[in-house]
């Protein structure tokens, strides 16, 4: 029984890290190009002037705040309207509509959207319920054979107390990579965004409900930034906070 059982919950842990952690990895290389998108943006956007530079930054802001506050299997209907806006500012100069430069804004947009798409869908993937009773399942049967075959060695209890722990831990990796949080921090590549921000003049943005929960972690480097002090979802409160 205990050989078997092991055998499988090493076969299904196995598959599933794999296939989270190409999922995790995935999100991660998806977010750095929206960024990245955003960023290259607010640059062609300065061909027309600082006010409507002044106007996308505004609107991307926003948008980065929001994000920010969701999780990732939510992110896209959160920040939808604010894309929209992203948009409405865009067509504000639509006489400008036959310039490459215009073209080329709009086509960034569309790829910002493609890559919320890809996101929203590969961020809803998760395992079961069922697929979670068997694992859990498994490692109880695991760590019942291990404690009736136990005897008063103390190497013995000490290699089971090992074993016991290394099986949680698994189960733990498991939930982290599922719910993009590893070490119980939010997807590491969100720092990008943040670099967005500042590139635009903008303080780094942080939410202080996500900071008591250890969601959000600010840098040691970062010295000004905006607190948010509303909870996630609700009106937008914000405040300067400088170390």
């Amino acid at each position: 029984m205990l050989t078997v059982s092991t055998f499988l919950f090493a076969i299904l842990a196995g598959f599933y890290i794999s296939r989270l952690n190409s999922r995790y990895s995935e999100i991660r290389e998806l977010i750095s190009n929206e960024d990245a998108y955003f960023f290259t943006l607010f640059k062609t956007a300065k061909v027309y002037g600082e006010k409507f530079t002044n106007k996308i930054i505004d609107v991307i802001d926003k948008y980065y705040i929001v994000s920010f506050e969701n999780k990732l299997d939510n992110y896209y209907k959160s920040t939808a309207p604010y894309l929209e806006n992203i948009y409405a500012v865009l067509y504000e100069i639509k006489e400008k509509s036959d310039e490459s430069t215009y073209a080329g804004m709009l086509s960034i947009l569309l790829s910002i959207e493609t890559v919320r798409n890809k996101n929203s869908v590969i961020a809803k993937e998760k395992i079961t319920k069922s697929q979670w009773l068997v694992l859990i399942g498994l490692t109880i049967i695991i760590l019942l054979c291990l404690f009736y075959v136990n005897t008063n060695q103390i190497f013995f209890q000490a290699l089971v107390i090992i074993i016991s722990a290394v099986l949680i831990l698994i189960l733990l990796t498991i939930r982290d990579l599922q719910n993009l949080r590893l070490g119980g921090k939010i997807i590491p590549v969100l720092e990008s965004g943040q670099e967005v921000l500042e590139s635009m003049g903008k303080l780094r943005y942080y939410n202080q409900q996500l900071i008591k929960s250890g969601v959000m972690e600010i840098p040691g480097n970062v010295k000004k930034y905006r607190l948010g002090i509303h909870n996630p979802g609700e009106n937008i409160k914000i405040k300067i906070v400088t170390k």
